[in-house]
């Protein structure tokens, strides 16, 4: 049995008992639909009397997870659309994810390159085909509109090849906006649902429409490349 087969079994191991634990202490009924809605109140009165405190903590732990590549992001970003709503979420989501890509950026090229670079050696060298064939910034943007690469790894990736501060940084911003804002708005959706019935509701089924729209972009945006490559 490898070493990668072992962690996998380790990981998957304590997650089981991480769910085993949540279940017996009852606390996964804090997390349901009709739990959420019925502290609906408690929560935004709390918000309203803490706001920049409870913006603070927001920032300071969304920072912080992208910082330190923990997963968790999707559903962090929809809890700030439902505390704080869609376009103050997405405001802050967005600066932090900006702070936390950016230190996450700069200790791998400052202190970590050395140690990991051999561990990606071969996606850096992808990598860095697809940046000398498409442009650094073209091709972070592409990554950041997935939404489906983990931001550690753009991070890595973009902090071990030649990519400047100054483009990672405008790209990291603008290329997560959109998927950002989509989770931002689908938490605030969360806040209006009302019953299980609600999360059909048109908003709803627009929001997840939209999801898939942009999940596509990069798709379309290559095509759109091979077409006038051949024109």
């Amino acid at each position: 049995m490898n070493n990668g087969v072992k962690k996998a079994l380790v990981v998957g191991f304590v997650i089981v008992g991480i769910i085993i634990f949540v279940w017996y202490m009852g606390w996964h009924n804090y997390f349901t639909l009709a739990s959420m809605q019925s502290n609906r109140t408690h929560l935004e009165e709390a918000v309203i009397r803490n706001y920049w405190k409870a913006v603070a903590i927001f920032i300071a732990i969304y920072t912080a997870v992208i910082a330190l590549a923990m997963p968790g992001v999707p559903p962090l970003t929809m809890i700030g659309g439902f505390l704080f709503g869609f376009w103050q979420a997405g405001l802050y989501a967005t600066v932090s994810a900006t702070v936390g890509t950016t230190i996450s950026f700069l200790l791998i090229r400052y202190l970590l390159s050395n140690l990991i670079r051999g561990k990606y050696a071969q996606k850096l060298e992808r990598f860095n085909e697809k940046i000398a064939s498409h442009g650094a910034a073209s091709y972070l943007l592409t990554l950041q509109l997935m939404g489906i690469i983990p931001y550690f790894i753009i991070n890595t990736l973009a902090a071990l090849a030649n990519v400047s501060i100054f483009t990672f940084v405008w790209t990291t911003c603008v290329g997560s906006i959109p998927i950002i804002f989509i989770y931002a708005f689908a938490g605030r959706q969360l806040y209006l649902v009302e019953s299980v019935r609600d999360i059909f509701s048109p908003s709803i089924i627009a929001m997840l429409l939209l999801l898939i729209g942009v999940s596509l972009m990069p798709l379309l945006f290559r095509f759109s490349r091979r077409v006038s490559d051949l024109e």
